[in-house]
């Protein structure tokens, strides 16, 4: 596959995929941050959760998951 392939997504699709990004390294570097702050387990867990539920309401959005769907089927 060559990136001419590729369809090109639309600024609001990018800003989506970056937003999930950022969400997703929240939820893993939560992981390493409970070892060094001196906030509690449930703040870590309750700011995970958070992250998590954004995740999943961005990959809710019709645009997105247009784009996906048709990114899908091209490396399928």
């Amino acid at each position: 596959m060559t990136n001419a392939e590729m369809p090109q997504p639309s600024e609001a699709v990018l800003k989506r995929m970056a937003t999930i990004a950022i969400h997703a390294e929240e939820v893993l570097v939560a992981d390493q941050a409970r070892e060094k702050a001196p906030v509690g387990l449930r703040t870590f867990k309750n700011d995970r959760r958070r992250s998590m539920e954004q995740i999943l309401v961005l990959l809710a959005d019709p645009e997105l998951k247009s784009y996906l769907a048709e990114v899908r089927t091209l490396i399928r």
